[in-house]
């Protein structure tokens, strides 16, 4: 791997630095400086992961039809400047309207960078190196989220959440020098002359339909994406309002995932040869879903609670990092590279376009039925999830097979 897949390592790092910063800072943000309510925190969340719903397929057919290094330097420019606009409000004493439009546009430009980078990536790397770039990648966005959390909680606690929103939208810019570095020769889009928008729009969802190892892995992403938005959602209500910890401790605590991740990332191509690549996806899968059911056992206050939810987030990282190295290598490679912005599109839209629903149900959850309850609800529902791959072909798969 050369030197602008580190370009590309370097710019996803930086990015996804800022971003965890911002998932802890802005609910506090919004918690602490505008005395939100659980329903806002929840239609907050909703803003953020709206565009997933109303743009993933249109962004798919743009990143089929234009070179995808540009538009990534100009998904972080965008956000840069909208996530930068975020603080100005809370030293402003504004309310939390404005917060919902920028954050619905700074999760539009999250919707093409994405789509995006993972299209991108078969550019820089032959199909035998996926699994190990994947993996680095991974691994880098894990060492972001272990510093990201825990630099966030600091931020917030020593500087207010509106400065620990303004460094995360420094983050997006110096993302953007980096890849605007890399040097290797794109490929043209392919031309489709007379196909029509809504034609290209749908040709991504007939893919995923007809697959038999993608149609699984969009119904787990699905059903966990919905159960993760309201386990969260409570979480940091049960957390922050409950039980008054500190923005360091919750930060420190949830940061425990990102350990675990880097752990799993890094080891995920020597467990899949030894084990086999669908093996390893499952029973890592399953452990990541299902850690958070230990929260059933949860004491009601003192420091066994906050040492408890970093145990569960650690075996969370873990899990949920390795079987997330494979859920996007068996994707990439088993998509043509022409379709790889649809066919992804069509993923992303099906699996965060939940995302706005869960997090509206978890404030809804956690205002009817009580943070704790709430997010007892959300770990049922993640090890759930599992079920699907659990049913599906993907078990059986020695390595993942190409175009199917």
């Amino acid at each position: 791997m050369g030197r602008d897949f580190r370009r590309l390592f370097a710019g996803t790092a930086i990015s996804a630095l800022g971003s965890e910063i911002s998932e802890l800072a802005l609910p506090l943000l919004a918690i602490l400086t505008f005395q939100a309510t659980a329903e806002q925190v929840g239609l907050l969340r909703a803003a953020q992961f709206l565009p997933f719903l109303l743009l993933t397929l249109y962004a798919g057919v743009l990143v089929d039809r234009v070179r995808r290094r540009p538009l990534m330097v100009a998904a972080d420019l965008g956000r840069f400047v909208v996530i930068g606009a975020v603080p100005l409000l809370g030293w402003a004493g504004m309310g939390m309207e404005p917060l919902y439009l920028l954050v619905f546009l700074a999760g539009a430009g999250t919707v093409v960078h994405q789509l995006a980078d993972q299209a991108y990536l078969p550019t820089l790397v032959s199909r035998d190196q996926l699994l190990p770039a994947n993996g680095r990648i991974a691994a880098a966005q894990s060492g972001a989220e272990l510093s990201g959390q825990g630099i966030g909680g600091l931020l917030v606690a020593w500087l207010t959440a509106p400065f620990a929103v303004a460094v995360d939208a420094l983050t997006y810019l110096v993302s953007a020098i980096a890849v605007a570095g890399i040097r290797t020769p794109e490929p043209r889009p392919v031309r489709r002359d007379g196909t029509r928008l809504r034609q290209e729009v749908f040709e991504g969802i007939r893919y995923l339909a007809g697959s038999r190892l993608l149609r699984p892995l969009v119904g787990e992403a699905a059903t966990y994406n919905i159960a993760y938005q309201v386990f969260s959602i409570a979480l940091l209500l049960w957390l922050a309002r409950d039980l008054r910890l500190s923005p360091v401790v919750i930060g420190v605590v949830l940061s425990l995932a990102a350990v675990g991740a880097l752990g799993g990332a890094l080891a995920g191509a020597k467990i899949s040869a030894r084990y086999g690549f669908g093996p390893t996806m499952l029973v890592t899968m399953a452990i990541g879903n299902s850690a958070p059911l230990l929260l059933f056992a949860a004491p009601d206050r003192g420091a066994g609670v906050a040492v408890l939810v970093g145990a569960v987030f650690l075996v969370i990282g873990f899990g949920t990092a390795l079987a997330n190295v494979h859920n996007r290598s068996l994707r990439q490679s088993a998509v043509p590279d022409e379709i790889q912005g649809r066919v992804t599109a069509a993923y992303r839209l099906v699996s965060w376009g939940t995302l706005p629903l869960g997090s509206l149900a978890g404030g809804y959850l956690a205002a009817s039925l009580g943070a704790y309850e709430a997010l007892l609800a959300g770990a049922v529902g993640l090890a759930a999830a599992t079920l699907w791959v659990a049913v599906s072909p993907i078990p059986r798969l020695r390595e993942a097979p190409a175009h199917v």
